[in-house]
């Protein structure tokens, strides 16, 4: 963001000028977000890694696919033997150093925009016991609700509006096609999340509906989340565990993840795309996708410029001794639903040598390169359906009763 007007006002990064609002309840709640932030162990945050992905020959992204019956065929890429990673403390490090100068009391010269985005989790923190059992009530497993009852549209309906609603810039929509009639929160709050059609894409492409769409506080569309009911370990791009491969629930777990994760990345790779096509002019283009169950979440990320692709190991939304939320965890959601202030992007640039000779590029735009026109210029938004496939014609004996037949000259 651009600092205007010896810091009084700033210009988005979409062109939209905000005025300076003093905030005053900053200092009024100083001592409990000291008392937060100071347990904050700033090690967890560099011991969350994302892979960098590639796809592969067998992706569909060009053929006409439901994000459902999206296949990335992805993997990791590898240095070597290892995984190639980076590092969440670096392509946040504006997050990580905001909460160091707000655990050192520098707040008073920071934006507006800033301020904002910490009133939100001052806020969160201050009746975060009070959500954390709103979660439990509705997301944990009982012998009077199994978890199996739970609809995806009544978990993303949970998640918003005790979690990631509350933590984004600005408002938070559901996918009503998923949740329409469902009605208010099932943990009993009274709260109503909003609904809208989130259909994203072009029928002729990856195309498909986002479970959770965020907004900025000036109403632009920002990130999505992907509600799935499992991550499995085996979907984890720097999981290096081997898998009992006689185990039958297992594999289908792996098999259902797979799927998940294939849809995700598809999600986040067309919404990236979306964005940088309704505005070429943002700073970067690194935009997240939160994939989340009731118990856990990781995060991709694709930057539509430079073709990147990446997925964070998983994260546990809950100590499993206390049940209560992980703080860290809740930041780092903060921070990635607030990227636009404290994701720094990939520096592609800045790289070492040694990193600049490696192919980092998802190889989406290659993949996708007969249908660049759709991905780049046609992607559509707000959809409430889409267009049905068109039929191919099917091979029999009416097709070649009317067929034209190949003659010699």
């Amino acid at each position: 963001m651009q600092k205007l007007r010896d810091g009084l006002t700033e210009t988005v990064l979409y062109g939209n000028e905000l005025t300076w609002h003093p905030c005053t309840a900053m200092a009024e709640n100083a001592e409990d977000r000291e008392r937060v932030l100071q347990s904050l162990n700033f090690q967890s945050f560099r011991r969350l890694l994302f892979g960098l992905l590639k796809l592969g020959n067998l992706c569909n992204a060009i053929k006409s696919k439901s994000f459902i019956d999206a296949d990335s065929d992805y993997e990791c890429i590898m240095y070597g033997d290892f995984p190639l990673a980076i590092n969440f403390s670096l392509i946040f490090e504006p997050g990580i150093l905001f909460l160091k100068d707000v655990i050192g009391r520098r707040v008073e010269g920071k934006m507006d925009y800033e301020k904002r985005a910490l009133q939100k989790l001052e806020d969160y923190v201050k009746e975060m016991d009070y959500h954390a059992g709103c979660l439990r009530k509705v997301l944990f497993e009982t012998e009077q609700r199994p978890r199996k009852d739970l609809t995806e549209g009544e978990v993303a309906v949970t998640l918003t509006e005790h979690l990631l609603g509350k933590l984004a810039p600005g408002d938070s929509y559901v996918d009503d096609g998923k949740t329409r009639g469902k009605g208010q929160c099932l943990c009993g709050c009274n709260e109503s999340p909003k609904y809208r059609s989130t259909g994203i894409g072009h029928e002729d492409v990856w195309h498909g509906f986002i479970d959770i769409l965020f907004s900025s506080h000036t109403r632009i569309p920002e990130s999505i989340a992907t509600v799935t009911e499992t991550l499995s370990p085996s979907t984890s791009p720097l999981d290096s565990e081997t898998k009992d491969e006689d185990s039958p629930d297992e594999e289908t777990i792996s098999e259902d993840a797979k799927g998940s994760e294939d849809q995700a990345i598809a999600q986040t790779i067309v919404f990236s795309l979306l964005k940088r096509q309704n505005y070429p002019s943002c700073q970067h283009h690194l935009i997240p996708n939160i994939v989340i169950t009731p118990t856990e979440f990781r995060v991709n990320m694709y930057d539509a410029m430079n073709d990147i692709l990446l997925s964070s190991l998983s994260l546990k939304l809950f100590d499993p001794k206390f049940e209560s939320l992980q703080i860290e965890s809740v930041i780092i959601l903060w921070m990635v639903l607030h990227y636009r202030i404290f994701c720094a992007g990939i520096k592609v640039n800045e790289l070492k040598e040694e990193f600049k000779k490696i192919d980092i590029q998802a190889n989406f735009r290659k993949i996708a390169e007969s249908k660049w026109d759709i991905y780049s210029k046609s992607l559509k938004e707000n959809l409430s359906h889409f267009p049905e496939e068109k039929k191919k014609n099917p091979i029999s004996y009416d097709t070649y009763w009317r067929a034209k037949e190949l003659t010699y000259g």
